[in-house]
């Protein structure tokens, strides 16, 4: 496989996060809000492109965003940001005094409902004339849940380079590995192929697969076990997220069905996908099936999580979701059976909203023999 890919993750052309912004703008003015402060790293990504651990979008509704960040981000912050103006980010009353006179007209003000409450309180203390304050978590939320045709290139390379993980990671696979040792052979081709992983990767032998979430250790692989993988590269800041259960020598008969099951419920969900369902009617299509096999309560997660900067972002598949889903959107499909102390299978595939149905950006084989 190519190597193409490896190095540090690079960004998109400033007019993205220039239309990113002007559609922030947008929908600030939509809520009648006169200006929102930003200060989620990922949030900030999204919209600047640029990776800091400290720095505030300050978006005036009005007379549009200040990117405030310290010394030693300003410099790359300017030259990354030529759309916006960017300025020193101090400590003291200097700043202060700055930011409350550019805000000395708001009065509706959005913020990151998600953020400590401590910087929740340091902002509300610092614009006093603000009074009301509206989060805006979903807003921003709503509009990340849409990926733009850059961002949507951008998740197929990582999903191709996850794809390619798997291809150079199964010939290394063998029996007598434990989970930690095969988890070390995951994060070794994640930093080869991107930028590391996206998150914790899931190894699990035999019956430890019954475990959702498992946490590698030191159980080991052996003939006639199964392995469930769970993992997703990251590539130029976009997530990758895929799981397979690969078969060592002669699977249970239990196995066999299960993974029936589980695959079946897969691709009747994948098929059924349309524009304007809502994420609930989606889960339920795989749920259905599941629950006609007889084990719906071994199905104890939703059908599947928005996939792009995060891991886990908006919108999902689940009975809890009301959101319509649209075009644009890039959502995984999972579904599972978890028998403790037996067996778990979980077969995960990525797809991109489209305007008839989804395309599947996943190409791993469902079925793997070693």
């Amino acid at each position: 496989m190519s190597n193409d890919s490896a190095g540090p993750a690079r960004s998109f052309p400033p007019a993205e996060y220039a239309a990113r912004i002007r559609a922030l703008l947008a929908a600030l003015r939509r809520q009648r809000l006169d200006g929102a402060l930003i200060a989620g790293e990922i949030a900030r990504l999204y919209y600047t492109g640029i990776e800091t651990s400290n720095g505030l979008l300050w978006v005036d509704a009005r007379e549009g965003p200040v990117f405030f960040t310290d010394f030693r981000y300003i410099f790359a912050a300017r030259r990354a940001l030529p759309f916006m103006s960017c300025a020193l980010l101090k400590r003291g009353p200097e700043s202060e005094r700055a930011m409350r006179r550019r805000a000395a007209a708001w009065r509706r003000c959005g913020y990151e409902g998600s953020q400590p409450a401590a910087a929740f309180a340091r902002r509300k203390g610092l614009l006093e004339r603000v009074s009301d304050w509206v989060d805006v978590d979903d807003l921003i939320g709503a509009q990340r849940a849409v990926k733009s045709p850059r961002e949507q290139q951008a998740m197929r390379r990582a999903l191709a380079a996850n794809d390619g993980l798997l291809s150079v990671l199964l010939p290394q696979l063998h029996a007598g590995l434990s989970e930690w040792e095969i988890r070390g052979l995951l994060r070794r081709e994640a930093d080869r192929l991107g930028q590391g992983e996206a998150f914790d990767c899931i190894v699990c032998v035999g019956a430890n697969a019954a475990e959702c979430h498992h946490r590698p250790g030191r159980d080991k692989l052996w003939p006639n076990q199964p392995l469930l993988l769970d993992f997703g590269v990251r590539l130029d800041h976009y997530c990758a997220d895929l799981t397979r259960c690969v078969v060592f020598g002669r699977p249970s008969p239990l196995f066999r069905e299960l993974h029936r099951i589980v695959l079946a419920a897969n691709r009747r969900a994948v098929r059924a996908i349309r524009p304007g369902m809502t994420g609930a009617e989606v889960d339920a299509v795989a749920r259905r099936h599941i629950e006609k096999a007889g084990y719906g309560r071994a199905f104890g997660h939703g059908l599947g999580h928005g996939l792009g900067l995060e891991v886990h972002e908006a919108p999902s598949f689940a009975a809890s979701c009301k959101t319509e889903i649209r075009p644009g959107m890039t959502i995984t499909v999972e579904p599972g059976i978890y028998l403790p102390g037996r067996a778990g299978v979980r077969i995960e595939d990525v797809v991109l909203i489209t305007r008839t149905g989804c395309e599947v950006l996943t190409h791993a084989p469902h079925w793997i023999e070693r």
